[in-house]
Order: C-alpha cells, then sequence, then structure tokens
C-alpha cells in the first residue's frame, strides 16, 4: 500500500501523493483534446512543474505542482474552460486574485501566484496545506466539544475580519472551506479556504453562488453577498462545529425555505453534554431573517463569541498562544521586553486604562489610579464606583458605543481641581485590537490635559 497523506486545495481533501496512483485513478490526465489536460511533467506558466492531481471543484482541477526553480511544491487550480471563457469572469478573476494575492493572515490560505498559460488557461497558485478540512473531521470524530468550536469559530471569524477590512467578501464559508492543518506547532492553526473569488452560476442554486446550506435569506431573493451574508454563515457553521449536522437539510427547494421561513434550532437542544445559552444566542443572532438584526460586522460577533469564551474559561492567551523562544537568550530578552512595556505604562504621566463594556478596570497605570482617586490597587475597581461619571455623563453609553461599532471616540471633559483653577481634557475611547492576546474585547481609556482654564 502507499503510505498518504492528506492535503488541500480549494477545499478539497484528498488522500494520494503517488503520480502513478493519480494517473491510474483519474482517466481526465489524456485531456481529451481540451485545455484541462494537464498531466504529470507538464509545465504550467512556465515555472510549475505538475506532479499529481489533488481534487476537483466547481471552479475546476486542483494539482499538485513543484515551483522549477524553488524546488517548493504548492496547490495550483485551473479555471475549467467554460468558465474561463466568460469575459466577465476573468476580468473578476483578474481582480479579485490581485486583492487576494496581497492578503497576508496567519488563518488564510495564501495565494501566491497567478496567470495564464497558452495551453492549459487560467491558473491560480496557492500554499499546500496538510491536514484535513472541519467537515472531514466532523465526518471523522463528530461534534466538537465548546472550546475547541469556539477556538476554531475565533479563528475563521478573525480571518473573515481582515478580508472584510480589505472590502473583500468570501460568500462561501463552510465546513470545507475551513482547514485544520497539521503543524509542528502547539496550537490549533485553522486556515480559511477559497475566499474573494469569482464563483459563476453552475446550475445547482438558479444563479446563486455559494453553498445552499449556508446561504443566508436574502441571497435567495437574489440579494449579492454581504458582511451580513458571511455573518449568516459563520452562525451556521458554528451551529455544525457544536452539533456536526446542519440546521437545514434535504433537497434543494426544501433547505432554501427553510433558510427564508425556519428558524435555526438553539444547538443546546441538539446535544447531550450541557451548553452555554450564551453559544444558543450567538447562533441566533448571527442567523435572524432580517440582516439588519445581526451582528453589524464580524468584530462585534467576535466580541460576542469572546464573553462566551471567557465564560467557558478559555483565555485569549491560551487561544493565540505563540511559539516558544528557542534559547534561554531569547526567552531573557522577551522577558525584558515585557518588563519594559510594563514599567512605561506604570510611570507614564498620561492616565491609561483597560476595562470591560460594564466598566470594571483590568488594568490602569498609576497616573489613571491617582485620578480616580484609587490607593494603587485595581483589584475590583468599577469606574461606576469613582468620580468619573459625575465629570463624564455619557461614560457608559459611550463604552457600549465603542464596543459595538469598533470606532474610537473623543469627549472633552471639565475637571475642576480645586480654587479658579479647570482643566479641559481629552478623553479618548478605543476597543482593544481583536487579535490582541490579553486585552482582546475590552476597552482602553485615555487622558489626555489639553488647557488650563479660569472657572
Amino acid at each position: 500500500m502507499l503510505s498518504a497523506k492528506s492535503f488541500v486545495a480549494d477545499g478539497i481533501l484528498v488522500e494520494h501523493t503517488d503520480v502513478r496512483e493519480l494517473q491510474q485513478i483519474d482517466d481526465s490526465w489524456d485531456g481529451r483534446g481540451n485545455k484541462q489536460g494537464a498531466k504529470p511533467n507538464d509545465l504550467i506558466g512556465g515555472r510549475y512543474i505538475v506532479e499529481g492531481q489533488l481534487g476537483r471543484g466547481g471552479m475546476g482541477r486542483v494539482l499538485k505542482v513543484r515551483h522549477q526553480a524553488l524546488g517548493k511544491p504548492f496547490a495550483l487550480k485551473i479555471i475549467k474552460s467554460r468558465i474561463a471563457s466568460n469575459p466577465k469572469i476573468r476580468e473578476m478573476f483578474y481582480r479579485e486574485a490581485r486583492l487576494a494575492s496581497a492578503l497576508t493572515h496567519d488563518n488564510i490560505c495564501s495565494i501566491v501566484d497567478f496567470g495564464q498559460d497558452d495551453q492549459f488557461g487560467l491558473f491560480m497558485v496557492m500554499e499546500l496545506l496538510e491536514g484535513q478540512t472541519v467537515h472531514a473531521k466532523l465526518k471523522q470524530t463528530g461534534k466538537l466539544s465548546p472550546r475547541i468550536a469556539c477556538d476554531v469559530l475565533w479563528q475563521v471569524a478573525d480571518a473573515v475580519r481582515f478580508i472584510h477590512s480589505r472590502t473583500i467578501l468570501h460568500g462561501d464559508i463552510k465546513s470545507e472551506n475551513i482547514f485544520l492543518v497539521k503543524t509542528t506547532m502547539q496550537r490549533r492553526l485553522i486556515k480559511l479556504l477559497d475566499f474573494g473569488l469569482a464563483r459563476p452560476d453552475l446550475g445547482r442554486t438558479e444563479g446563486m453562488d455559494g453553498t445552499p446550506e449556508y446561504i443566508a435569506p436574502e441571497r435567495i431573493d437574489g440579494a449579492p453577498s454581504s458582511q451580513a451574508s458571511d455573518i449568516y454563515a459563520l452562525g451556521i457553521v458554528f451551529f455544525e462545529l457544536l452539533t456536526a449536522r446542519l440546521p437545514f437539510q434535504g433537497a434543494l427547494k426544501d433547505v432554501l425555505k427553510q433558510h427564508k421561513e425556519a428558524t435555526v434550532p438553539a444547538p443546546s437542544k441538539l446535544v447531550e453534554t450541557p451548553l452555554d445559552e450564551a453559544a444558543d444566542k450567538l447562533v441566533a443572532r448571527a442567523t435572524s431573517k432580517n440582516p439588519a438584526d445581526r451582528h453589524p460586522d464580524v468584530a462585534s460577533f467576535m466580541y460576542e463569541l469572546r464573553a462566551l469564551m471567557t465564560m467557558l474559561g478559555m483565555d485569549q492567551a491560551g487561544r493565540r498562544r505563540a511559539m516558544a523562544p528557542d534559547s534561554a537568550r531569547e526567552r531573557r530578552d522577551m522577558d525584558h521586553r515585557v518588563k519594559a512595556s510594563a514599567e512605561v505604562f506604570r510611570s507614564v504621566a498620561i492616565p491609561m486604562a483597560a476595562c470591560d463594556v460594564s466598566g470594571k478596570v483590568r488594568v490602569a497605570n498609576q497616573a489613571m489610579l491617582e485620578f480616580l482617586g484609587c490607593a494603587g490597587n485595581v483589584g475590583g475597581l468599577e469606574l461606576r464606583d469613582s468620580a468619573l461619571p459625575e465629570v463624564y455623563p455619557t461614560l457608559f453609553e459611550d463604552l457600549e458605543e465603542v464596543a459595538a461599532k469598533r470606532r474610537p471616540l473623543k469627549r472633552v471633559i471639565y475637571l475642576n481641581e480645586g480654587g479658579d483653577r479647570v482643566v479641559e481634557a481629552a478623553i479618548v475611547l478605543n476597543a482593544a485590537p481583536q487579535q490582541a492576546e490579553v486585552t482582546a474585547g475590552e476597552i482602553f481609556i485615555v487622558l489626555h490635559p489639553l488647557r488650563a482654564l479660569n472657572s
């Protein structure tokens, strides 16, 4: 028997690495006289040597290739000739491929090259991943534990958040496009596949692109892909991770009807092990029939997900743990940088703090503690118990706004320092980056004295 490894490209999992075996199982290697007939040892794009076929997708065939000069393996997708011959598809392919190839993110399968070969047509080159899709994992082992499901979803959502920030939509988020990468790192690594690319009408969904089991109701009526429809798909994926099934199944027309008319069941009702109701609420909001009732953006979706993860006892550092330093010197250097950052934060004269949306302070520097009238101990500190709400009446409404909209907010307040001295100060609220290892989901508060005024 040949030893097998799992490779993926375009969401396709295969178990073959030997070229001879590929030739035996795939009678399309002869090409049958069309442009898609690449075979082993053919050269594509003047630099990629074909080694085997990885699989087939809606867009075309996916090959394992090796760069002629670098000797590095890649996955190469040849776009079907009947698709590539459409001028609009070709234009969209080049536009989206340029955008996608410029993206760099830990949780995105990289597109490293694209172009047109005179013999084989349009092609796209991606990193070659080893592991299995989430779809295959669920078939193999059943539902994931809530913690693992949250970890997988967090990484997928972060990838979607990133591409949305670059004005790219995915349009086909599903478990077959989520890949569990086999890695030597001491953490789970997820890659999102097949995004931002032209998806032509292949006949299955009467003009809709995407996958019916994950499609948002408004798209069934002809609305285009949107951030809201990607969020809907994230909700369906979370349901699937927690239950190992899809909420709506059956004939195509029945699936589409249920997306439009039926409520996605609460995952907790379908599993035997206890599941926090926060998971049900997250799925319910993300899969609301009306796009306006869903999370306004993926960052808001992640904020709610993080709250669930906190309930499950998951810490941000544990989810996104970096590899440990390789040497004692590197560890000392890292410790030094951490201590230096802490000293700067503690000593700077500008009041600074981080809190959650309710106003519970997680960390504050000495200047902020003095401003709030506290004696050097942050433990249990609530902003509502300080004097800050008296000079900043809209504080808690602003905290909620910043958490929901993920945009900085600046207010001017006036501080009476006694006698006739009044100080005008700017207070800035800013949501912590979602990729932050410790403070993700929290809000930074910085106070800047501007000028002294006469009362």
